[in-house]
């Protein structure tokens, strides 16, 4: 069964990078540009995992995590965090908060990221 994968970031670049990474790996992505478009996509479908941005306007990556690992209806499922910033703290905080992993952009090829996905999908 084809896996469904959101991906929530503000930058419309780093959005279709991701998912056109993902489609060649024989995913089904759907792409959100905010926390609540994200939030309206999570709840009108079954997604098996989450790529997740920290740094958007209006409900970002922090807020988005804090309601998806406290909603029952979502609280299991993956989330991977992808930020440009790589304070130890921030990795940290999305931990705590229930990310499944924290990779930092720009130290992150293809090759690392969908060996991420493999393993937060359980694969």
């Amino acid at each position: 069964m084809e896996k469904k994968i959101l991906v929530v970031d503000d930058n419309r670049l780093s959005r279709e990078i991701n998912c056109s990474t993902l489609d060649g790996a024989g995913y089904k992505t759907i792409m959100a540009s905010d926390g609540n478009e994200g939030l309206n996509l999570l709840r009108s479908g079954k997604i098996d995992l989450i790529i997740l941005d920290l740094i958007m306007p209006g409900l970002d990556g922090f807020g988005f995590l804090s309601v998806c690992k406290t909603d029952p209806l979502t609280k299991d499922i993956p989330v991977i965090v992808i930020t440009g910033r790589d304070s130890p703290e921030e990795v940290k905080m999305v931990k705590d908060l229930g990310a499944s992993e924290c990779l930092v952009k720009h130290r992150m090829p293809p090759v690392v990221f969908l060996k991420s996905v493999k393993t937060a999908l359980g694969c």
